[in-house]
């Protein structure tokens, strides 16, 4: 909006200081009479015969009464000329007018030594009617230098009429004027111009105080234009109509009508526009128009602009920016003005009523991708410029405010940003009104919305207390938000909420910080001192003491080894990277997940939704399942199995837990260590029950008293047996003695172990047994 406004002070600064010499012109004019009067008023003391004048054109007497060549007349009061007449011939006719050829007639007013004066081819005068008549190459020229140009001018003199039915012309030193016709009532003071009627102001007044050289942007030449002019006197109220132009270069001010209110020291007070309203300035970068059904302009009292009101469906914007800015106030707007020498520039506008202002992404990147427009809107708005006058410094909207940031490419990856508060106060870069930062207060929200429908991206929310939108100063698209106090956002199914939540649109990340930051969606619910959500992506980041709770097993897709569907599931660690869209949660550093006193813990625990399906990498340590176990009194009970590895992979497809590297696994008082074994558990919901176990590579099944060694060993739930195979295979019994053998089954709960050739009966192989023998 700067540019629309700023260029209002120079176009009526010109105005307003020729404004006075305007007026002086015109009321000048109303001494024309006056000076007719004096001029023709001594006839009345030396001829009174009675005279009628006929309606219509006057068709005068030819029957000369007294004619006088080379008249002249000096009239004096006292010693002081007070009046001059001359003419090449007078003549006095029967009907009682008076004829003056080639008349010359000079007015000498009380105290002044220039006269006003009058020439003519041709003056008449008419006893009866007190009414004259000047025609042909009528001049007038008064003591203050206005001269005065027509072919006929008649004065009422009883009525203090004149009336000029042609084209007049008038200069006075820089001005100059023309009408088709023009009427002046000396009684009332009162003057019309009528047709074509035009006033120009030039540079240079000519008169003592004249405006220097160097301010030439004031001194430009203003010209008025309109049907008809009136100027009363008496009210100091000049009026243009008909469709009124004022023009100073290429700035243009219009309205059907155009009024001037003077002081009684003639110095414009005010200035009003009525009737589709118009201004025009077309100045190089600053060019721009204002549209109003009505404009009134305010002076102070050296005649500087102070403040200018539009009303009724103001629309104003800039017209060769390179970012062009509009304001649409339907009801009103006021601008305000700071006196800075002989200036007055621009400092405030204030719109009332729901107000819009757009601001058009700069011209010279229309083909960047993005490059976006803003639209402002509230109820209401407020505007102000750095103290030079030329650029936007900051703005103020106030009331139910809207910012709407619209890309100009509407590409796939492209956005529409909808800001909404209670206020926005924002800031300018220090040229080219060109936004830099809105900060918005009283409940913020921005609504990110993709341009194009059907694509894969969704519409993000952030709300907040307060918010701050900073802009690129190059394409005047959002580069980044920051919400503050009590701040959540919504992406989809996802939502968030920090004490603080930042989002760049470079990478379309939001981070959140401060306040215990939380993310949750439909499926569980993830805290941590720093989370960061890859919007782009779909993809969260979380560091510091991360806690993630899903809601049920039912929620992990059966990705996790634990026995309740309908109970949560709880994983921490100190870091997580989740990809929402593929169903993967990567928890590293200290990862511990569990449901009761069931749990996994790693140096990395990666979760996999969709292939149901977890990993665990680096230190696992599990407590997962439970196994029926025969105690010597013959109850079954059921007895957790803790497992430590280097990895860990379970499949809920499968049923199985596969342990590598460095296997240990403990029941009671019962281990097996290998270097791999699969675990299945049993099928059927709710189930955690080991079926039978798979150990392969460096197995050792160890009991109190005994211990098993071979290649692979499977151990089976449901008889509590161990098959062990090796070359050979070895069971050591610190009671009963050693068993070697290719393949040997140890019944755990019994006591006993048995030797068999895994090939069968036909295949050869060696079964050796150390018996010790208890002594009695």
């Amino acid at each position: 909006m700067q540019e629309v406004r700023r260029r209002r002070a120079p176009t009526w600064i010109g105005l307003r200081a020729r404004a006075p010499l305007i007026l002086r012109v015109l009321a000048s004019l109303a001494l024309v009479g006056s000076l007719i009067y004096v001029g023709v008023a001594y006839y009345r003391g030396r001829n009174n015969r009675p005279f009628r004048l006929i309606p219509g054109k006057a068709e005068l007497s030819t029957t000369v009464e007294r004619r006088i060549e080379n008249y002249e007349r000096r009239v004096t009061e006292g010693n002081r000329l007070t009046m001059l007449v001359r003419a090449t011939v007078a003549t006095s006719y029967t009907d009682g007018h008076h004829e003056l050829e080639n008349a010359h007639i000079e007015y000498f007013a009380a105290g002044h030594t220039l006269p006003d004066k009058i020439d003519a081819r041709q003056a008449i005068y008419f006893v009866e009617t007190e009414s004259a008549a000047f025609n042909g190459n009528v001049q007038i020229e008064t003591r203050d230098r206005l001269i005065a140009k027509s072919e006929t001018i008649t004065y009422d003199v009883k009525n203090e009429r004149a009336e000029v039915p042609v084209a007049v012309t008038f200069v006075r030193d820089n001005i100059e004027g023309r009408a088709d016709a023009a009427s002046v009532d000396a009684k009332n003071k009162n003057l019309q111009l009528r047709g074509n009627v035009e006033i120009n102001v030039k540079p240079g007044s000519g008169q003592q105080g004249a405006q220097t050289p160097g301010d030439a942007k004031r001194n430009r030449p203003v010209k008025i234009s309109a049907p008809r002019g009136d100027f009363d006197q008496a009210k100091m109220h000049l009026t243009f109509s008909g469709g009124a132009t004022a023009e100073q270069e290429q700035d243009v001010m219009s309205g059907e009508t155009l009024a001037g209110f003077l002081t009684e020291q003639r110095r414009l007070q005010r200035i009003e526009a009525r009737g589709n309203s118009y201004l025009r300035t077309m100045d190089t970068g600053r060019a721009a128009e204002v549209r109003a059904v009505n404009m009134n302009f305010e002076f102070d009292a050296n005649q500087q602009l102070r403040e200018a009101l539009a009303t009724q469906d103001v629309h104003a914007r800039t017209l060769d920016a390179d970012a062009e800015l509009q304001l649409d106030a339907p009801s009103a707007l006021q601008v305000f003005f700071a006196a800075t020498g002989e200036q007055s520039l621009l400092k405030e506008m204030h719109t009332a009523g729901r107000s819009v202002i757009t601001l058009a992404a700069p011209k010279s990147r229309a083909n960047d991708p993005q490059a976006a427009n803003k639209k402002l809107t509230a109820n209401a708005v407020k505007l102000f410029w750095r103290a030079t006058g030329k650029d936007l410094e900051r703005a103020e909207a106030v009331g139910d405010a809207e910012l709407i940031v619209e890309p100009v490419q509407q590409t796939a990856l492209a956005d529409r940003k909808t800001l909404n508060a209670a206020r926005f106060d924002c800031t300018f870069f220090e040229a080219g009104n060109l936004a830099r930062q809105f900060d918005a207060t009283g409940g913020a929200k921005a609504v990110l919305m993709p341009v194009q429908q059907g694509t894969p991206r969704s519409v993000r929310t952030v709300t907040s207390q307060k918010m701050v939108a900073s802009f690129a100063r190059d394409t005047q698209d959002v580069e980044r938000l920051d919400a503050e106090g009590d701040a959540q956002f919504n992406d989809g199914d996802r939502n968030g909420q920090a004490g603080t939540v930042a989002y760049t649109a470079a990478d379309e990340w939001l981070r959140l910080r401060g306040g215990a930051p939380v993310v949750w969606d439909s499926r569980a619910r993830l805290k941590a001192t720093e989370i960061d959500s890859d919007t782009r992506k779909k993809i969260s980041y979380a560091r510091g003491k991360a806690q993630t709770t899903y809601y049920s097993q039912e929620q992990t897709n059966g990705a996790t080894p634990f026995s309740k569907v309908k109970s949560p599931v709880f994983i921490t660690s100190n870091a997580v990277e989740f990809r929402h869209d593929e169903g993967i949660g990567v928890y590293t550093g200290a990862a511990r997940a569990w449901q009761d006193d069931n749990f996994v813990s790693a140096d990395k625990i990666t979760l996999r939704r969709d292939n149901r399906r977890m990993e665990a990498d680096g230190r696992v340590q599990s407590a997962l399942y439970q196994a029926r176990r025969k105690e010597v009194s013959g109850v079954r009970t059921v007895v957790p199995v803790f497992a430590t590895s280097e990895r860990m992979f379970y499949s809920d497809t499968d049923r199985m837990l596969r342990y590598e590297g460095s296997v240990d696994i403990k029941q009671g008082t019962e281990r097996i260590t290998s270097e791999v074994a699969d675990v299945y558990l049993s099928k059927g919901e709710g189930a955690s029950e080991v079926e039978r176990m798979v150990a392969q590579r460096n197995v050792v099944v160890t009991q109190p008293g005994k211990r098993g060694t071979g290649n692979w060993a499977q151990y089976s739930a449901a008889d509590e047996t161990v098959v062990l195979t090796g070359e050979p295979a070895r069971v050591e019994d610190a009671e009963q003695g050693n068993s070697e053998s290719r393949r040997l089954t140890v019944y755990l709960r019994e006591n006993r172990v048995v030797s068999d050739n895994p090939g069968g009966a036909n295949s050869t192989g060696r079964v050796r047994s150390t018996h010790k023998i208890k002594k009695q």
